[in-house]
């Protein structure tokens, strides 16, 4: 079993990787699913360009990765995961939202299965985490992005805020809160990120909490309003890694 695939089963007390599945399933739509349109939204409109490919790593359910492909019908999204039955399940949404210019790949974000320099655009949400040897992943990103092209990674960061943790988890079925709290248990060093970033090279990087402009949440205010876990309390527990090569 590949280390990402354990832990997410870990994460829910499941010795199953199906059943782990299916219970993400549920917890991406009630818990991280108001992201995505979010950060879709966000980067598109700091581009001031319609990209032409763009990779989502660790795509899971594919869910953020469908938000760029909605937005940008002309542009070619790829998502990559090492989970079979994630892709699987993947492959049904988009079949039946009609999402043709996403392309779903079984792929190990420390191999990335792409040439050198061809993605203008890279995004990850709460996939990074998982992995045991990121600056090999790090400089994966870096090889296959575009000159110039730029990198947008969420993920969980390390020692959070307790009260915030302790408030999102609370709100949680038990199967949902023990993947939450073994998520902020792996969360990201940011000094550590920064360390390798600098090394690789990039010319420029910020690592931050993210952030969304006024315009983004106007544009999403009735989407929005039917999730529990928004806002700047909220955005404490990530860290938005931006890179560019």
């Amino acid at each position: 079993m590949s280390r990402e695939n354990k832990i997410m089963s870990e994460e829910f007390g499941m010795s199953s990787e199906s059943e782990a599945v299916q219970e993400y399933v549920r917890m991406n739509r009630d818990t991280m699913y108001s992201n995505y349109p979010l950060i879709a939204d966000e980067i598109i409109m700091k581009q001031n360009q319609e990209k032409s490919c763009i990779l989502d790593i660790g795509t899971g359910l594919g869910s953020l990765a469908r938000e760029f492909a909605k937005r940008l019908p002309a542009c070619r999204v790829y998502g990559i995961d090492i989970s079979g039955e994630m892709l699987t399940e993947a492959h049904r949404i988009n079949k039946t939202e009609g999402i043709s210019n996403l392309a779903l790949m079984l792929s190990d974000m420390n191999h990335i299965a792409f040439e050198d320099n061809v993605f203008d655009v890279i995004v990850s949400f709460g996939a990074l985490h998982h992995l045991t040897t990121i600056a090999k992943a790090f400089s994966e990103i870096r090889r296959v992005l575009k000159e110039r092209g730029e990198a947008f990674l969420y993920d969980v960061r390390k020692n959070p805020p307790q009260e915030v943790v302790t408030e999102i988890a609370d709100g949680m079925s038990p199967f949902h809160k023990r993947a939450f709290l073994e998520s902020v248990k792996e969360g990201l060093d940011v000094s550590y990120i920064e360390t390798i970033v600098r090394g690789l090279g990039f010319t420029r990087y910020s690592l931050s909490c993210p952030t969304y402009s006024r315009a983004t949440v106007v544009k999403n205010k009735s989407f929005l309003q039917t999730f529990r876990f928004l806002g700047k309390r909220f955005n404490q527990l990530f860290v938005l890694i931006y890179l560019q090569k």
